[in-house]
């Protein structure tokens, strides 16, 4: 039972490790002054098994969830960019295995009627994550940018339990390098990022995002994305990695409104679940 309950609360504690693997490309440029982008991306995703401390697939509860969020950044200055996120939530997760037997068994012990049916798995309906930052321009080399993010993250008590968030306030601390190129004849860009967060469930935690963008016409772009967190300290469920890939692809609409469509699944990871999904999102520049 306690291998069960364990497997679950890693399973719920990890089902929103990528909350924070924005969908949309905000890369190390900066905005120009008075300029900004604003996207809103819709995910839907589920998931049915999880990899275990050994990086195996194993069978967990499963759970379904809906989110939709919302992404700004605006250039401040021509060396500062504000971003900001914020959003909504719908998760539902079964029961685990062992749930509607340890309910008996406090039933019994308190001498309460035996219920019939089990209970109910995780479920949330409500605000998601809230986020406010600032990226900065440290210095160029040839064609590489490289530049600076720091920003904080905040939830309610009944979020964070879905958002890996041990604390009310959280740190987001990252490096970002990005350099265009062209591949084939077209116009490309790669965005490297590494960062540290304070204080998720399993402790402070590692960040490495890397984002490659084609574009083989000039009204859209397709991007390659990997999003990944490594929880080194261990806690409750000992150590944690999470790796995402998503494929998705933009379609310039107007020179203000594009919309995107992609895929994104968990390819690997320790105490994690094997998450997979589809995303739509919403970009308007100004």
């Amino acid at each position: 039972m306690r291998v069960s309950m364990r497997v679950l609360a890693i399973f719920i504690v990890f089902c929103f490790w990528a909350v924070a693997a924005r969908s949309a490309f905000a890369g190390a440029w900066l905005m120009p002054p008075g300029a900004g982008q604003a996207i809103v991306t819709t995910t839907f995703a589920d998931a049915r098994k999880a990899y275990d401390a050994n990086g195996r697939l194993i069978q967990t509860p499963s759970y379904r969830k809906f989110e939709t969020r919302v992404y700004v950044e605006h250039g401040l200055f021509d060396w500062l960019t504000i971003v900001a996120e914020g959003g909504y939530m719908n998760f539902s997760g079964a029961a685990g295995p062992y749930d509607h037997l340890n309910l008996l068994v406090e039933e019994a012990k308190a001498g309460l009627p035996l219920s019939l049916q089990g209970p109910s798995g995780a479920r949330y309906e409500g605000l998601g994550l809230g986020a406010l930052g600032a990226r900065t321009l440290l210095f160029t080399w040839g064609e590489h940018i490289v530049s600076l993010q720091a920003g904080v993250r905040a939830a309610s008590p009944a979020a964070r339990r879905f958002l890996d968030m041990r604390d009310p306030v959280q740190a987001d601390l990252r490096l970002l390098v990005g350099r265009p190129f062209e591949l084939f004849g077209f116009p490309a860009f790669v965005d490297a990022q590494l960062g540290y967060r304070s204080r998720g469930q399993n402790g402070d935690e590692i960040r490495a995002d890397l984002t490659a963008g084609l574009r083989p016409l000039p009204a859209i772009l397709l991007l390659a994305q990997s999003f990944s967190g490594f929880a080194p300290r261990g806690g409750p469920a000992g150590v944690v990695a999470a790796q995402k890939f998503q494929l998705s692809a933009v379609y310039d609409v107007t020179a203000s409104l594009s919309l995107q469509i992609g895929a994104i699944a968990a390819i690997g990871g320790v105490n994690s679940p094997a998450e997979r999904g589809l995303i739509s999102a919403l970009w308007w520049r100004y």
